[in-house]
């Protein structure tokens, strides 16, 4: 019998554990608040202006992912991710969308929190110190959080949305990456030869926090973005993102002679030979762009 009864208790205590468990988290598999996707919305780029459509259910493209250089890509410094004035830097995209399935209460999203991970850091230990898959002199910005000011209306709302359900929205995170972050990640990746490093995947979770009309706290299921950072500068050839390498035989940048002078630097000229530029080496912050 005192084992019977021991059995019972130790049954009893653990199903006490598991209701404090569940009640612990308002939104257990992101049921009633959830992160959808990531998504980005259709761009028209003319005459040096972006123009970025807001995405809603309809017609929004699936993003989740983007490649771009560790420094720069096709000449346009990469400051942050992404960059609304910059075509190559994925302006219209960064989009999460977020979706409340309670059925009668609004939800009011106070924050995005970011957490950042080197996917196969481990394999750059002897030159780069990291922990956690990341660099242990970047730890302070291995997280960090967006405040954003947003309500998705419960399922049952029958309120008009611009996102064409009343129980979405879509948040464009500015930025994902910030300026800091890609500073000191080159200060620790730069320097590595292309032979070694070629790309750095940057894996991105995000997870939204609201509150409801009740005041309960609600946490979406965490979703992941991955940022392919490359650094082929320097490596023998003219890869896609760069206009020239200082490595590669022969020299592409050279502009057109026209009328007399050269096509974007104005320098006086008499034949395209005249009008020869120079590549920029590794590790500078435009590297393998032209400059003349």
């Amino acid at each position: 019998m005192r084992k019977g009864r021991g059995t019972m208790v130790a049954a009893l205590l653990a199903m006490v554990l598991a209701v404090r468990t569940a009640g612990a988290d308002n939104n257990p598999n992101g049921v009633a608040f959830r992160s959808v996707g990531w998504f980005k919305g259709k761009s028209d780029v003319s005459a040096g202006t972006i123009t970025c459509d807001i995405p809603n259910i309809s017609n929004a493209i699936v993003d989740g992912s983007f490649v771009i250089g560790l420094w720069n890509t096709f000449g346009f410094h990469n400051f942050y991710f992404p960059d609304p004035n910059h075509p190559f830097l994925n302006p219209c995209g960064g989009w999460l969308q977020l979706q409340n399935n309670l059925s009668t209460q609004a939800i009011a999203i106070s924050q995005i929190q970011l957490h950042y991970k080197i996917s196969g850091a481990r394999q750059f230990r002897q030159f780069v110190p990291t922990k956690n898959g990341f660099p242990i002199a970047c730890k302070q910005l291995q997280k960090q959080t967006l405040f954003v000011g947003a309500v998705v209306n419960p399922a049952s709302s029958d309120v008009s949305s611009t996102s064409g359900a009343p129980n979405t929205v879509f948040i464009q995170l500015l930025p994902m990456v910030s300026p800091q972050l890609f500073t000191c990640l080159r200060s620790q990746y730069a320097a590595l030869p292309t032979d070694l490093f070629a790309s750095l995947p940057l894996l991105i979770r995000a997870q939204a926090v609201g509150t409801s009309d009740s005041g309960s706290t609600y946490r979406a299921n965490a979703i992941t973005y991955a940022l392919t950072l490359r650094h082929t500068c320097g490596n023998g050839r003219v890869d896609d993102g760069e206009e020239c390498d200082p490595s590669a035989p022969g020299n592409t940048c050279i502009e057109s002679c026209n009328s007399g002078a050269c096509a974007t630097s104005g320098n006086p000229c008499t034949t395209d030979r005249d009008c020869l530029g120079m590549c920029l080496p590794p590790s500078d912050p435009s590297e393998c762009s032209c400059a003349f």
